[in-house]
């Protein structure tokens, strides 16, 4: 919240507004932000302010009016915006100093203990000190000690930004340095790298730096690192370490000519540019149609005008293809921005950018907060995708921020899906976006011989699988039929299949048959998670893990293992067809395997004949061994207690299928399901987003769901399921009292259990209000410490 402090005498002339701060709070210091300032005298007590944080940081006045508008539009604390636009681990590289104050030299340490004696000491040797660097020389945690010196008077203490620096990467390059060497008889790998670089001199364009990076090089032609050292040692090649921001830049990629459909549509978006007010701009393109390099069009724009580009992504591991082209396009000016760097390394970034030494930032949602000075372009790729909507506070989203920046900044927006949100969709219908259409997907390989131009390819063909009539015939297999027909067929031709299904584990559901007793985890009231491989069950939900028993706990029957996870489909495969390489694509496996990057780079050179995976599969691969699809089961969320169900539904199918066929004809898409008739998988199957689109926005208007109106989700969690329901009919009074002085319509839909009714070990109830006026709602809207106000929230489950 917004409090009020006095500004000390030793601060008063050098603290300016949107300043970082430590202020004392309940017994303990926290950071703060200075909003603004005031002469008037308060009727209240005012403790001073502690200290500014050093180094100084402050907040852009642009930074301040973003984390301004977040906060209103998010219902969330001023403080918990800002913070989006500090620079990473602020708090977490918060460090202790401890000087000994100005009269202590002159005092008399005798009334000391031994130890604050052996501090004074110290500081007066050296001071200021590190608190660890104390500690270190008297052998002790000092717990008591430096608070005891505190109060008597003897040290002051200092926190200050660890300014730690991340150790630059170097890169070792290697030259030819003499190109006719006399080698000894029987050194023939020497002289095959003597006649490579022979090789990359004469192609060598004008300009181009000399040097090669030594590790691609070996990769490249197979060899050791004692035959470069040889080489050396006889001053036939020198080579040359070099930071990784010095290295010599590759010349850029060159951009490929576009079909004449990305003309038309890179013509209209480059006049939106160019007209200096420009519009968002959603661009709908089905997979591999190209969308990429019209991205890659919009920010080399943007960089010809010195202005800088964000490119969102919605999860940096699933989108290294997209990473590795805008890196290639423009070398030594891209900078990966994400959580999943070091500390060091994302500070290291951070004031990469801020000090102008990159100008594109690829990043999952957090890398809007990045400081581009002057961003020109904004691309966000996978526009639909829940992973922009961030779930702790504040809980915001990218596109709602980015449209924002945009209008800030005099920047373009532009959007980009195969499978675009409803809302986008309404908003594009409406006038609000300009909607551009990539309806052809582009073949590489299929090269028209007059313009130099990709051709396009027909979307793979999609059938539906009736798991009903399955069982009908007696096929109880996790794979269909026509599936594994599909699947053999794919394999002897040498290509590649994926196998979809959104569950991780072996078994979803363990029963017994006796009684009927489910295992359900202690603290969340949902079915545990048999893992075969690890011979355990866990709850998805809070990672509470057991042991199986070998017993039903109630009445001692035989326990049954029910449902399919992607453990269970990859047994199976494996069983199936015993001569194939499968590969298990899902959280589990990704963190015992290396991470996506190592799993994708084995899926891209064939060393894996089936994938079998969760969603991770579907987003944004281009996988061109990939001829088969397989979705074992199209009902997973198609009939959630969510609305949005149905649209995930829709998207997941499309995304899925389009992971198929990106180099020729041939491909098959196999959806198996229960309801073959649902809308959404019906228009999946049709590759039509319109008629989907159409059945969706009727069905939305008539129960007034988003667009036509916009949701505020409300959720309580107590440790006693009557305290959660009594609170959440409080606040729901509240909410309702605060509507009526507003002057604003509102529906209060519950409050009811939340859908995990019990998340680990305490009750969830929620409410949801329906406006049509949530500007207006926002001013003023209670929003209680503790609860989760989710204004425009994903998912209502």
């Amino acid at each position: 919240g917004v409090l009020t402090y006095a500004v000390p005498s030793s601060l008063e002339g050098e603290l300016g507004e949107r300043e970082l701060v430590w202020a004392p709070l309940r017994n303990k210091l926290t950071l703060g932000l200075v909003m603004r300032f005031s002469s008037d005298q308060p009727e209240f007590d005012v403790k001073p302010l502690h200290s500014r944080v050093e180094p100084v940081i402050a907040l852009t006045p642009e930074q301040w009016e973003l984390a301004l508008w977040l906060a209103r539009e998010t219902a969330s604390t001023i403080y918990a915006a800002a913070s989006l636009c500090l620079p990473p681990g602020v708090q977490q590289r918060m460090v202790e100093w401890f000087e000994l104050r100005p009269d202590a030299s002159e005092r008399d340490a005798e009334t000391l203990t031994t130890v604050q004696r052996g501090v004074v000491e110290a500081l007066r040797k050296e001071s200021p000190l590190k608190l660890d660097t104390l500690r270190s020389r008297m052998r002790r945690q000092l717990t008591t000690v430096m608070p005891d010196l505190e109060a008597l008077g003897w040290i002051e203490r200092i926190r200050r930004v660890d300014q730690h620096r991340a150790e630059r990467p170097t890169r070792r390059f290697i030259r030819l340095v003499n190109d006719d060497p006399q080698l000894p008889a029987g050194a023939n790998r020497q002289q095959e790298v003597v006649d490579a670089l022979r090789h990359l001199a004469r192609m060598r364009r004008s300009g181009e730096s000399d040097l090669v990076d030594e590790a691609t090089f070996r990769a490249n032609i197979d060899i050791s690192r004692g035959i470069i050292n040889a080489l050396r040692d006889k001053g036939v090649i020198e080579e040359v370490e070099l930071r990784e921001d010095h290295a010599p830049r590759p010349q850029p990629a060159p951009a490929p000519r576009l079909t004449p459909t990305q003309e038309r549509v890179w013509s209209a978006f480059r006049k939106d540019l160019e007209s200096g007010d420009p519009t968002p701009n959603l661009l709908f393109g089905v997979t591999g149609s190209g969308k990429t390099e019209i991205y890659l069009r919009a920010v080399g724009w943007a960089l010809s005008r010195g202005r800088g580009a964000i490119v969102l992504v919605p999860e940096i591991g699933l989108a290294t293809q997209v990473v590795r082209r805008f890196i290639d396009r423009f070398p030594g000016r891209v900078v990966v921005l994400h959580s999943g760097l070091k500390d060091a390394d994302r500070l290291d970034a951070w004031e990469g950018i801020a000090e102008g030494r990159f100008d594109v930032v690829v990043g999952p949602r957090s890398a809007l907060f990045a400081p581009i000075p002057a961003p020109g372009v904004i691309v966000i790729d996978e526009e639909h995708d829940s992973a922009y909507k961030q779930d702790v506070e504040p809980r915001y989203h990218a596109r709602e921020v980015a449209k924002h920046l945009a209008r800030q900044h005099g920047a373009a927006l532009m959007m980009g899906s195969a499978t675009p949100a409803i809302e986008s969709s309404w908003h594009a219908d409406r006038g609000d976006y300009r909607k551009l259409i990539l309806p052809d997907r582009v073949s590489p390989a299929v090269i028209d011989q007059d313009s130099g131009s990709a051709g396009s390819l027909e979307l793979p063909g999609v059938t539906i699988v009736d798991l009903r009539t399955e069982l009908k015939v007696g096929h109880v297999s996790l794979l269909s039929r026509e599936l594994q027909e599909n699947v053999v067929g794919s394999l002897e031709r040498g290509e590649q299949a994926i196998l979809l299904l959104n569950r991780r584990g072996q078994s979803t559901v363990v029963l017994c048959r006796s009684c009927g007793h489910r295992l359900i985890c202690p603290f969340c009231d949902i079915p545990m998670v048999y893992h075969r491989d690890r011979q355990i069950l866990i709850c998805h939900r809070c990672n509470h893990q057991d042991a199986p028993p070998h017993r039903c706990p109630d009445c001692f029957g035989q326990l049954d293992y029910f449902g399919a996870g992607t453990q269970r489909v990859e047994e199976e495969v494996r069983h199936l067809y015993p001569g194939a390489t499968v590969l298990r694509w899902d959280q589990d496996s990704v963190r015992r395997q290396g991470g996506y990057d190592s799993m994708l780079r084995r899926v891209e050179r064939r060393e894996v004949d089936v994938i079998v995976g969760t969603q991770m599969v579907a987003k944004g691969f281009d996988l061109p061994g990939v001829t088969t699809i397989g979705v074992i089961s199209a009902d997973t969320m198609v009939h959630l207690p969510d609305f949005r169900g149905p649209e995930r539904t829709f998207q997941l199918l499309t995304q899925v299928a389009g992971r198929a066929g990106r180099r020729g004809p041939g491909s098959k898409v196999v959806i198996q399901t229960y309801t073959p008739r649902h809308y959404a998988i019906q228009a999946a199957v049709q590759h039509d987003y319109d008629a989907f689109y159409a059945e969706e926005i009727g069905f939305r208007e008539q129960h007034q769901f988003p667009p036509f109106t916009r949701l505020i989700r409300y959720v309580v969690r107590r440790d006693k399921e009557r305290q959660a329901a009594l609170e959440a009919e409080n606040i729901a009074r509240e909410v309702a009292r605060h509507a009526r002085r507003a002057g604003v319509t509102i529906d209060i839909l519950g409050p009811t259990p939340a859908f995990a009714a019990r998340v680990r070990g305490q009750y969830q109830w929620q409410f949801v209000v329906r406006t049509r006026e949530m500007d207006a709602l926002l001013d003023g809207l209670p929003a209680p410490p503790g609860w989760v106000v989710d204004v425009d929230p994903q998912s209502m489950m």
